[in-house]
């Protein structure tokens, strides 16, 4: 899919980027009772910009080229058929204090993973392609209803992803409509047991000013793969993901997070998007479980496909 990218957004983009109107820097933080920047809401994201960039492109867009590169992206996944994709109009890019982005990764400046031998072998793949269809534990984890798109460091997609922020004082909470719905974020400096592990990790927050900074630590190494449009990011149990949640205005959170993984990476990457704010103020039930029924279809018509002799003996 990256290379279908790359090619055709050569063709549609011309490669000159300048940067747009930024907000105003008079822009006052609203605060809660306690006195803490006020973050409390729904906070959504929906946008067909990919974790890495394909060569050639900057990583500042104007809205022309930003209107070409997603379609680009949209045309990449032609044989999509989920409804939740189409159903909110156009495909658009993130856009981060008013600029259009051509990738979430913002360093190293080539827009592009950073993996060593070890991250490129196991991240040799697309990610919703996962790496196979002998069980399931070849297949990805938003498949089987395992991860979570809220999990650090967050991340998003072509269809709305709503994430609710709930604000005492000493715990944050990010309730999020999909599967492990439920992130805290402790403020009173916790830290668990070493041998306490989870896919999520665990989170310590504190204020550094009006920007919210979060300490990600304690993964698990049972599913090192992490859902983006592309490859797949990988996290393992010595990674460190350091967070930073700034209110930019009434209607935008901006995003940006750090990932130091000696285990799969040669230096430490950063990646930005920013989150909208959404008025409806509304969390639905997911309702996804593990081993649900189309997995067990998945898994099922791979075997069929084998027993007719459909198969070419590359991987899916």
């Amino acid at each position: 899919m990256n290379g279908r990218i790359s090619a055709i957004a050569l063709i549609t983009c011309v490669f000159s980027a300048g940067s747009l109107a930024q907000p105003s820097d008079a822009y006052v933080v609203p605060r809660t009772e306690h006195g803490q920047p006020d973050f409390q809401g729904v906070w959504s994201t929906r946008f067909n910009t990919m974790l890495e960039r394909p060569e050639g492109l900057p990583l500042v867009l104007s809205p022309e080229q930003a209107k070409g590169f997603a379609q680009a992206v949209a045309d990449g996944g032609e044989d999509n058929t989920d409804p939740d994709i189409d159903r909110l109009g156009p495909p658009v890019l993130t856009v981060v204090n008013g600029e259009y982005r051509s990738s979430v990764i913002v360093y190293p400046e080539n827009g592009v993973l950073p993996y060593n031998e070890l991250g490129n072998q196991l991240a040799a793949h697309s990610y919703f392609e996962g790496a196979g269809y002998d069980g399931p534990e070849q297949r990805p984890g938003v498949e089987r209803c395992l991860e979570a798109w809220a999990s650090p460091p967050m991340r998003a997609f072509m269809y709305q992803l709503f994430h609710g922020f709930v604000q005492t004082a000493d715990t944050i909470a990010i309730v999020s409509e999909e599967a492990v719905m439920l992130r805290v974020i402790h403020m009173d400096g916790y830290v668990p047991p070493n041998a306490i592990r989870s896919f999520e990790g665990h989170s310590v927050g504190h204020w550094e000013g009006d920007a919210l900074v979060v300490e990600t630590t304690h993964y698990s190494d049972t599913n090192p793969e992490r859902a983006t449009i592309g490859r797949p990011m990988l996290i393992s149990s010595e990674a460190r993901v350091t967070e930073r949640f700034t209110r930019t205005s009434d209607t935008e959170l901006n995003y940006q997070y750090t990932v130091d993984d000696p285990k799969y990476y040669t230096e430490p990457w950063r990646g930005e998007f920013s989150f909208i704010r959404d008025d409806s103020g509304h969390i639905y039930e997911y309702t996804c479980h593990e081993g649900n029924y189309s997995m067990v279809g998945a898994l099922r018509g791979a075997r069929v496909q084998e027993m007719r002799g459909e198969t070419t003996g590359e991987q899916h």
